[in-house]
């Protein structure tokens, strides 16, 4: 079934967010669901505001907002949903030209099909004050944009671009939802422990965007399109050419299916090669020209961990970093807290903890507190355990390289002269992972890959 969406703006702006109220309406339904963007926040780090770029935060804000509003149990097969949205934007002609690209892509991103179209907005999404400030604030600087998102790969690629950079700026951007309680202050914990070592040499721009009211789907499929937004937001101010990065490893920007039920749209594509050339595409084509890259897009976790530019502020700071898919649900966890009295911060077997966990291995550094570690699992039971289970059946399976190569093309279109590499990728991840759980994993987790 067809969901019609429609964004009015109301005629007054919301002064104290700095912001064009918009609101989302869906036919026969007769909520409206609410934008929240606290445009405030991009205006403490540099009162210019973009042009193109500023059309696309809002594409990607209504985008993220209809993509938490509308729950995928109410599509025919309960997943793929069918959006018909009408953004307002400035530049009407431009993204018009753009649309049907821009419709797949996102479609690619979060699994479904949707179709955009573009009208003329009565005001623009960013409505600064009209007083004068107290504060005077210089202009943003910064030779690169990265994204930085609280978990432990962002932290690495900031880290690892202050080091190869010695003497350069770099602008960090941050985004958090007002549903999801953890990244805002990952980000700042993250900020402290770098202005230590970097002090001078950056800025965080932290946004929050999600919706002020309105129902929740919970898969954030489209969190890495608003992302990148606010990467381009300020990477447009910082000039031409200033490139946006987004420092994730290889195997979960890929999502390699472990099983055929997580192939096509059951798996998440964040960063996949194929959604960010596509994108890239895009920008180009309306004129925004400043390219988005994963600079560890052929790196494992544990590469990352390993080659990290600065091992003494790693070792110092990695703890203060969340990977956790899953740090809401809480419902199964074995552990509450910690030795120190701390909850733990992750689960501790959805994909990105075990991941996580076997990257940190690498460098001794597996030291922390989850809610549900492999050393005590007895059995694969459970809709908590879905990704472990997945994870093993992966390593028990032994793929060729032939038929790693077909999960990877089956998951998404990659360039033909780099799938050997992204083979080799999957198959450093798997025997990453194996080295991990032949090492911490509880008897019976030993017992179900002991043949692989």
């Amino acid at each position: 079934m067809r969901r019609d969406i429609t964004i009015t703006i109301a005629p007054e702006s919301d002064i104290r967010k700095e912001i064009a109220k918009l609101s989302l309406h869906f036919e026969g339904q007769p909520e409206e669901v609410v934008l929240d963007v606290n445009a405030t926040a991009l205006l403490k780090i540099s009162r210019t505001v973009p042009d193109l770029a500023q059309d696309f935060l809002c594409i990607a804000s209504c985008i993220y907002a209809a993509d938490k509003a509308v729950r995928r149990e109410g599509a025919d097969d309960k997943w793929t949903r069918h959006l018909a949205i009408e953004i307002p934007v400035e530049h009407v002609d431009t993204w018009a030209d753009v649309a049907d690209e821009l419709s797949d892509c996102i479609g690619f991103l979060t699994g479904d099909r949707w179709e955009i179209s573009f009208r003329h907005g009565e005001k623009r999404l960013v409505q600064k004050k009209p007083r004068r400030r107290s504060v005077r604030l210089k202009r943003a600087t910064g030779e690169a944009v990265c994204l930085f998102s609280g978990g432990l790969d962002s932290f690495i690629g900031a880290v690892d671009w202050f080091t190869d950079n010695p003497t350069e700026k770099l602008l960090l951007v941050g985004h958090y939802d007002g549903d999801v309680s953890g990244p805002g202050s990952d980000q700042r914990a993250l900020q402290t422990i770098c202005k230590q070592k970097f002090d001078g040499r950056f800025n965080l721009a932290q946004t929050r965007v999600g919706l002020s009211s309105g129902g929740a789907d919970t898969n954030f499929r489209s969190r890495s399109l608003l992302f990148v937004s606010l990467g381009c937001y300020f990477a447009e101010l910082l000039g031409k050419g200033t490139p946006v990065l987004i420092p994730e490893n290889g195997p979960i920007a890929l999502n390699f299916p472990l099983i055929p039920a997580r192939r096509g749209s059951c798996s998440t594509r964040t960063v996949h090669p194929h959604f960010i050339s596509g994108l890239n595409e895009i920008l180009r084509r309306v004129g925004m020209l400043n390219p988005v890259s994963n600079p560890y897009a052929l790196k494992t976790k544990g590469e990352m961990v390993e080659e990290c530019r600065d091992q003494a502020l790693l070792s110092r700071a990695f703890a203060l970093t969340r990977s956790c898919a899953k740090s809401s649900r809480r419902g199964h966890w074995i552990n509450m807290k910690g030795p120190s009295g701390k909850a733990p911060l992750g689960c501790g077997i959805c994909i990105p903890c075990l991941f996580r966990r076997a990257a940190l291995h690498k460098r001794g550094l597996d030291t922390e507190v989850y809610g549900i570690p492999v050393e005590l699992i007895a059995d694969l039971s459970g809709d908590a355990r879905a990704d472990l289970l997945a994870l093993i059946s992966f390593l028990r399976r032994g793929d060729s390289d032939r038929e790693i190569a077909a999960g990877l093309l089956g998951n998404g279109s990659l360039p033909l002269g780099s799938l050997s590499e992204y083979v080799e990728l999957v198959k450093r991840m798997r025997s990453e992972v194996l080295t991990w759980l032949r090492a911490s994993g509880s008897t019976y987790v030993k017992s179900e890959i002991r043949a692989c």
